[in-house]
């Protein structure tokens, strides 16, 4: 049986702090960690200078001067005095040097000279505008995009002007996923400091419920109907083109089985094989909800971050054993392995996916923040449950009111449904979802996606500066180009031309 290239993403975890294991917070820390660019050596970083800049706390308050300090890095090797200015721009995780030193946005400073940066978004890794109380709830009405970007223009503003050899230089932006969306709507806000974008896998149809129905979508000047595949629908199908469709239909039995057990009360003889605490309620629906949800992310994670182990996933899955309910209980007992050998009892419960969110908790993956973001301006919630007769592979489970009530108790009574669904509405009206015309709107933005990243569904896929790559997930895509080259050369010439003709247009 070939069950040790899977382990890798099976076996990674992190040790519990309290007095249970928690299974939920290794995906979730994984799902929010930086983007992989490709492999880099010491000797390769050794140009990369760690820097900070002075920020202030809220931009829009014109009677307070408090400030904080953001992080950033610098690799000046390539630049040449008023070459271009290349910013990737950092999303709900914590940056490293190495988008500096190796991976698309680095070749393309190199091949035109330019300046590279990478910053950090406030409230994430080091960037904490109060410090360790920054996730305090008092504290977090300051983390919105709208202060983001405006941090990012003080940072443009800022580095043109102290330094004269940039003076003159043209900015060009590069984001992914939340990062991505940040970059288009940058060229929305400050399109005077901005010559060029690349935004690859950005969402940008702020949505609550990421299901798969009709939906009446709100834009800046019309309402829309449009249709979507739900994330988890993507993740499924992202399955079947990487292995096949044997796969997915012995994840979707495995699924089945599961909710069989639930109903037949007798899921708490399979959690405790896996070691799992004796008060978990499985009549209790958000228990319920949250063990599926957890269960759902580990498959979002592989096809999300992770695409080249979906075939070693699956040939671990199919070679446990011929009957589909016996070797999908097999394969969650090889993922659910590290809690199994833990000391603690493993909580499958809600209280455990809440914990994850909460003040006093290990913030360092960033997980309250980027709750509290989706929670007040987008949503992007990975739900299951829809009105489609059939239940799907990752069965029904998991609906929006689950979310609503994670986030009305991680946040407060004042966290309603309604406020979500405020927040969202707002989002959509100020950037236009996805339902514009790109010569009068993003014009100077280019989208790229991964056929099998499931994010896509909610970018802009349509026109000539938009992308859909086969066969690809999000992050091969800020690959080095000699590596991305060889997997998609048309994006890599596009992605080129792209960079190019903002700097033309730029000096004209």
């Amino acid at each position: 049986m070939k069950l040790a290239p899977i382990a890798v993403l099976i076996s990674l975890s992190l040790s519990s702090i309290s007095a249970y294991y928690n299974p939920y917070k290794r995906d979730l820390d994984l799902l929010y960690r930086e983007p992989i660019s490709g492999p880099y050596t010491k000797n390769e970083v050794a140009s990369v200078e760690e820097l900070w800049l002075d920020q202030k706390q809220d931009h829009f308050d014109e009677h307070s001067n408090e400030t904080w300090k953001m992080r950033y890095f610098r690799n000046a090797k390539y630049h040449i005095p008023q070459g271009p200015i290349f910013i990737f721009v950092g999303g709900e995780w914590t940056i490293s040097p190495g988008l500096m030193s190796t991976g698309l946005t680095h070749d393309m400073a190199v091949e035109n000279s330019g300046m590279l940066f990478y910053t950090e978004h406030r409230y994430y890794g080091l960037s904490l505008p109060h410090g360790m109380e920054s996730f305090q709830l008092r504290h977090l009405e300051q983390l919105n995009l709208h202060q983001s970007l405006a941090d990012l223009a003080h940072f443009i503003r800022h580095q043109k002007s102290k330094n004269p050899e940039m003076k003159d230089s043209k900015v060009i932006l590069v984001g992914g996923s939340y990062s991505g969306s940040l970059v288009a709507w940058m060229t929305e806000l400050y399109p005077e400091l901005i010559v060029a974008s690349w935004a690859s896998s950005a969402p940008l149809l702020a949505k609550a419920d990421f299901y798969g129905e009709s939906d009446m979508a709100l834009y800046s000047s019309a309402i829309i109907m449009v249709f979507f595949l739900e994330y988890m629908e993507l993740v499924e199908r992202s399955i079947q083109l990487s292995y096949g469709h044997s796969c997915s239909q012995r994840i979707e039995n495995g699924f089945n089985y599961l909710v069989k057990l639930f109903d037949d009360n007798e899921i708490q003889n399979l959690l405790k094989k896996f070691n799992g605490c004796e008060d978990y309620n499985p009549r209790n629906p958000l228990d319920r909800a949250a063990f599926f949800n957890g269960l759902g992310n580990y498959f979002a994670l592989v096809v999300q971050s992770y695409r080249a182990y979906i075939p070693r996933l699956c040939e671990t899955l199919m070679s446990l054993d011929a009957n589909d309910e016996v070797a999908f209980l097999r394969f969650l007992e090889l993922l659910y392995s590290e809690g199994r050998r833990s000391g603690d009892c493993q909580d499958f419960g809600y209280s455990s996916m809440l914990q994850l969110f909460s003040e006093d908790s290990d913030q360092s993956s960033g997980t309250r923040a980027w709750f509290y973001q989706t929670c007040n301006e987008f949503g992007w919630y990975t739900t299951t449950t829809s009105q489609s007769s059939s239940p799907g592979t990752f069965a029904s489970q998991v609906p929006l009111s689950y979310f609503e009530k994670l986030c009305q108790d991680a946040f407060g009574a004042e966290q309603t449904a309604q406020k979500l669904a405020e927040g969202v509405q707002r989002t959509n009206m100020k950037f236009g979802g996805f339902g514009f015309n790109q010569s009068e709107r993003y014009a100077q933005v280019i989208f790229t996606h991964g056929q099998l990243d499931p994010w896509h569904a909610l970018g802009q896929q349509k026109g000539q500066q938009a992308i859909v790559l086969t066969g690809e997930s999000f992050a091969k895509m800020i690959e080095s180009l000699r590596l991305f080259s060889c997997h998609a050369p048309q994006a890599t010439r596009i992605v080129r031309t792209w960079a190019a003709f903002g700097l033309r247009i730029a000096f004209r």
